[in-house]
């Protein structure tokens, strides 16, 4: 139940952090206005807040139910914040595992934020560590992964600790973030097709037609064209194609690729229809022919 509600919460401020960066609001305008010790009354008070989200925003004639509105939003994004970032160590840590696993790199970049670590700290930490090594040191990669998860622990924040645990999940979660952070809409797409792949694998197996559906997916994606070559490493060579879907991949007759694979078509067709009982599209009807 505990890990439950560090989700929760974290999917709480994830959704308001985002509405509220939506706003594209300029901050420092809104607390060069937002002056609280000016206020004489709480009418004072929230007068002065809609005047300060006015200014951020450049809208003068806002009403004032949309001030309010925006206003209950950031009183919602300060108490979430708040919550999340009395996280226990060990959840935190999870929830950072989660994370890095997926590849999610704005949640990543979130939770980082609730990190009990001094960054500044760590990195001078850092320095010190790679001066004493020296360039000319051969160190492998487990031990610098050690050293981090030191200096990681070595640097919190005034009043907080870093556990060992968590130390070394945060060190993870930089790291894959910092790749993420730089990776192309290719590489993208690759990793998330051999994550798919595995997700499937690990549900139902590696014999399941989901999962060789994925798995051929993501090895094309890595390298198109390579299922063909395969094939022809084999003897065999896939017939010429006789249509398309929409989305430019290549759709083949069942008795032409029943000749190809030296199979029976209707042995090609039971194959197929297992496959659509499980919820792949396998089988197309252009022009009113079998595909």
């Amino acid at each position: 139940m505990a890990a439950f509600n560090t989700f929760n919460t974290f999917n709480r401020l994830r959704s308001l952090t985002a509405a509220r960066d939506a706003l594209n609001a300029d901050w420092g305008r809104f607390h060069a206005v937002y002056t609280p010790t000016g206020a004489e009354s709480l009418e004072d008070l929230d007068e002065l807040g809609r005047a300060a989200i006015r200014a951020a925003l450049g809208q003068d004639d806002m009403p004032d139910a949309e001030a309010e509105r925006i206003a209950d939003l950031l009183a919602d994004c300060a108490e979430a914040e708040e919550a999340a970032d009395h996280m226990p160590a060990a959840e935190l840590a999870a929830l950072l595992v989660e994370l890095t696993a997926a590849g999610d790199a704005a949640g990543l970049r979130l939770a980082l934020n609730l990190s009990p670590h001094d960054s500044d700290a760590y990195v001078d930490h850092l320095r010190e560590l790679a001066d004493s090594v020296g360039p000319e040191t051969q160190v492998d990669a487990a031990t610098v992964r050690a050293e981090q998860v030191r200096a990681l622990m070595a640097s919190p924040k005034p009043g907080r600790s870093v556990t060992e645990e968590l130390a070394g999940a945060i060190v993870d979660a930089i790291d894959a973030w910092a790749r993420l952070k730089v990776e192309t809409p290719e590489q993208r797409a690759i990793r998330e097709a051999f994550a798919e792949a595995r997700r499937l694998m690990d549900l139902h197996g590696d014999r399941d037609p989901r999962t060789m559906d994925a798995v051929i997916k993501a090895l094309e994606w890595q390298d198109p064209g390579c299922c063909a070559r395969m094939l022809a490493a084999d003897g065999i060579t896939l017939p010429t194609p006789t249509h398309c879907t929409a989305e430019g991949e290549p759709l083949y007759s069942l008795e032409a690729l029943a000749d190809a694979l030296g199979a029976d078509p209707e042995d090609l067709e039971a194959i197929a229809e297992e496959m659509e009982e499980v919820g792949l599209t396998v089988r197309h009807q252009p022009a009113g022919s079998l595909h």
